[in-house]
């Protein structure tokens, strides 16, 4: 599977050859590279935070908020810049505009008026559970997040490696196509970039991108504990733990940022596993703690790994690879025996929308048509094609909860897949239940199906 847009970060700062500044008393060749776009900075430029012990926090302008580090919240002009020059460009109703104060967002999004505030509740509850767990704090800049049209993120991306979404820290931008594993991803960046800058840290790539990548997919409680939930890259990471042939941990985690994304296809199933199986034996947060703590002794984060573990990183990786294939891969086909719903679909901005109807399917007999974006399978939220096919390749139930948008409302179906359930070989239009999408932005994202219906996603 194609790797997620974080594959931008190369692109930071405008440093393409991907170069960090090694750390004062050390030699350039002596400093593996890391992370593009994050300065060094000098110890009293930062708030106190793991890696800056005996650091004096800032004070003027200070708020109490989740974490160990209460940092200065600065005001920054760049992000309110960003979606000014946003509106400026597009004229018209595509869009919304606001700011969520209390999590330092700005924003622009093409989302109805549901899935609009879905996507602020999701991300406000990851942005506290991370700033509680890993990160210290919430952003201490304002970050400029926009949910663009199929139509913008073409235009934004025609000459970029990815086609999905971006996090540029210089600007304190976010553009992402999808409000799922996308935004999870690059907000994840946003966060992670934030705390490195306070410390002063360029963490190396594979931290980086397997800690975005563990953020893709999760569930949340209502009292703010987490749980990781295993991915389509968890059966690429299954094929790699098999392989005594494939790279070892060790050569891993001193990869450069180049070095690294050139085999990003493999590398980030992996080392997303890595940080899932730390999270799975409750080592995640001390894992962190310790690699900010010794990160002038050791930035590849070896030295972490064997004293939070108590282990050899060669032992610690014959741990994660028996972990791994302990645990069953992730059902992704319909197989024997399951329900097909009958469709085929691709990436909507809120969902994935169907692209085609099988005659003679349950999503037929239900009144599914091309057009339509399915944005709830079951009550769950299905916000891309890799939640769409987790949800959807191994249904064993006779009947099944579909949320759906179209033409500017959602509409709520059941699927049966068994025709002698019920008697619904024609699932008549009156029989559904139609919500409204809401009353502000009549033009927003439900109102470009038409466009959306002949746009070729990447």
């Amino acid at each position: 599977m194609r790797c997620l847009a974080a594959i931008a970060v190369l692109a930071l700062a405008g440093q393409t050859s991907g170069q960090a500044s090694a750390p004062p008393g050390s030699s350039p060749s002596s400093a593996p590279n890391t992370a593009p776009g994050i300065r060094e900075r000098a110890p009293g430029d930062a708030p106190a935070g793991p890696g800056r012990k005996g650091a004096a926090p800032g004070t003027g302008g200070s708020i109490e908020v989740p974490g160990a580090t209460a940092p200065r919240l600065r005001e920054d002009p760049r992000a309110r810049r960003e979606q000014a020059e946003w509106k400026d460009a597009h004229p018209g109703k595509a869009y919304r505009y606001g700011e969520d104060a209390a999590h330092r967002v700005v924003f622009v999004t093409c989302l109805d008026e549901s899935s609009h505030d879905e996507m602020l509740r999701m991300l406000g509850a990851q942005a506290d559970q991370q700033a509680s767990t890993l990160f210290d704090a919430l952003p201490d800049t304002e970050v400029f997040l926009a949910v663009a049209t199929p139509a913008d993120i073409r235009r934004i991306f025609a000459d970029s490696q990815t086609t999905a979404g971006m996090y540029e820290h210089p600007k304190r931008r976010l553009v992402t196509a999808d409000i799922g594993t996308v935004l999870r991803h690059e907000w994840t960046h946003a966060m992670h970039f934030g705390h490195m800058e306070r410390l002063g840290q360029p963490h190396m790539m594979w931290v980086q991108e397997g800690i975005a990548a563990l953020y893709e997919t999760y569930e949340i409680s209502p009292e703010g504990t987490i749980r990781f939930l295993p991915s389509d890259r968890h059966n690429e990471a299954r094929k790699m733990a098999a392989n005594r042939r494939a790279l070892s941990l060790s050569q891993v985690i001193v990869m450069k940022p180049d070095e690294f994304m050139a085999k990003s296809a493999v590398l980030y199933p992996v080392v997303r596993s890595v940080f899932e199986y730390m999270a799975d034996q409750g080592k995640l947060r001390p894992w962190y703690r310790r690699y900010v703590e010794t990160f002038a002794q050791d930035r590849t984060g070896r030295k972490a790994i064997e004293d939070t573990f108590g282990t050899t990183i060669d032992g610690f990786e014959t741990a994660w690879r028996a972990w791994v294939l302990a645990r069953p891969a992730v059902d992704t086909a319909v197989g024997q025996g399951e329900r097909d719903v009958g469709v085929e679909v691709k990436d909507a901005t809120d969902g994935v929308q169907v692209t085609k109807v099988a005659r003679g399917s349950a999503a037929q007999r239900a009144g599914i048509r091309a057009g339509d974006v399915i944005v709830a399978v079951g009550g769950t939220p299905v916000r891309s094609q890799r939640e769409w096919r987790q949800a959807t390749g191994a249904i064993r139930v006779p009947e099944l909860a579909v949320t759906l948008r179209r033409e500017g409302k959602r509409t709520e179906i059941t699927l049966v897949f068994d025709r002698q359930a019920r008697a619904t070989d024609a699932a008549p239009a009156g029989s559904t239940n139609v919500l409204p999408a809401g009353s502000h932005g009549d033009g927003i994202c439900a109102g470009l199906l038409e466009e959306a219906l002949t746009a070729s996603e990447g």
